[in-house]
């Protein structure tokens, strides 16, 4: 953040300076996020697959888990634990339908 209190000064006198410098730190800990990986930094990060919501998804449109953990088999009879890192679109529409997206655990 030195970046920003360096450049605090260029504020016109106008705007509140620490309103602007709240602003700033918000977008830069959102980019922050974001650049990371972080699911914190994911709006549409969720607990479960989108269901009745105002917003219409795109195929391909991705929505992350926030509730990430090792989940049961992949299939009955198969002992192969997986991690849903979310959900993909597959077609468009609101909420549009929705697939797992999986990563096998190796266990």
């Amino acid at each position: 953040m030195s970046k920003l209190s360096s450049l605090i000064f260029k504020v016109p006198t106008q705007y509140e300076r620490q309103s602007i410098t709240d602003i700033f730190r918000a977008i830069f800990t959102q980019t922050d996020l974001l650049a990371e990986g972080r699911v914190s930094g994911r709006y549409q990060a969720q607990v479960s697959v989108p269901t009745g919501t105002a917003i219409a998804y795109n195929v391909g449109d991705i929505v992350w888990d926030s509730n990430t953990t090792v989940r049961g088999s992949v299939a009955p009879g198969i002992a192969a634990s997986y991690v849903r890192l979310g959900w993909v679109c597959t077609v468009a529409g609101n909420p549009g339908t929705f697939q797992e997206m999986r990563v096998l655990t190796g266990a």
